[in-house]
């Protein structure tokens, strides 16, 4: 017998090759859907365990508007840091003593880098705010106390638990007042430098040794500034321009954050002024 041999026409192949694209590109559509699903749900997870960091820790208390959690038990040295906290806060015209906030210390790296990393942060920093709660990182804080012997004083690298925590809350504040997509686009030194001048401005003028003179000094100084301790520097003179705009020029908190106050002009501003003291007592 012959072979039955079986022809298609361009139209019948047109229609299988469609078909077969077709069926490509469900399966391809499929599998996307998939993999977002699962994208979102990641997110989704990182979301609720930043914004609900209770359950990851043993320990909590409140205090005021304010749930601390903590791996370590809370006793009397977690009382004292919030007592000078809030001696802080109180002082700061953005705080609102009734606005809920989380805050996490956790005395482990490996308790903070858990945090970080649904951030997708660097894990050896001292802290970062979020979604209503404030991550402590204790460990790293006490190592660069250790490291700097508290120098210079009233900076991030003094490493004191108290300033860490004042900082952070304080970031909440600025982003309750600007809202989360408006305080994001609030220049850097602005945001950074308020969060330093809140936690200094309560306790630094009451330290008899203590004036702004001598603080802009300690920051030109570039012989107190090592590769390690450069890159805190730029806080340190964020905290000061602003120290410089309210204490001495008057800014209150909507002019400082005015578009028009821009860091070149204030900078040189500061600057200018602190020559025309002279030489620090």
């Amino acid at each position: 017998m012959g072979k039955l041999l079986v022809t298609t026409t361009p139209y019948c192949r047109t229609v299988i090759l469609n078909d077969v694209k077709k069926k490509g590109l469900k399966k391809s559509l499929r599998w996307f859907s998939v993999i977002m699903g699962v994208f979102i749900a990641i997110i989704l997870i990182d979301i609720v365990i930043l914004a609900m960091p209770g359950p990851f820790f043993p320990e909590k208390k409140q205090y005021r508007s304010i749930i601390v959690y903590s791996e370590m038990s809370i006793g009397k040295e977690v009382d004292s840091i919030m007592t000078e906290v809030f001696k802080r806060l109180d002082a700061v015209p953005i705080y609102d003593p009734t606005r809920k906030y989380n805050l996490c210390l956790c005395s482990t790296q490996q308790k903070f880098t858990f945090f970080a990393r649904l951030t997708r942060r660097a894990n050896r920093i001292m802290g970062f705010s979020l979604l209503g709660s404030a991550f402590i990182n204790i460990d790293f804080i006490n190592e660069l106390a250790v490291r700097t012997g508290g120098q210079p004083r009233y900076s991030a690298r003094e490493g004191s638990i108290v300033h860490v925590v004042t900082h952070e809350l304080m970031h909440g504040y600025i982003t309750d007042i600007h809202g989360s997509l408006a305080s994001r686009t609030l220049p850097e030194w602005k945001t950074e430098g308020y969060c330093e001048y809140g936690v200094n401005h309560f306790v630094a003028p009451r330290d008899i040794g203590y004036s702004i003179q001598e603080r802009i000094d300690i920051y030109l100084n570039d012989s107190l500034w090592n590769a390690t301790s450069e890159v805190h520097r730029p806080n340190y003179l964020w905290g000061l321009m602003m120290e410089y705009l309210i204490n001495v020029r008057s800014f209150d908190f909507g002019k400082v954050m005015a578009d028009s106050v821009t860091k070149e002009d204030i900078y040189q501003a500061m600057m200018d002024w602190r020559k025309s003291l002279g030489k620090a007592d």
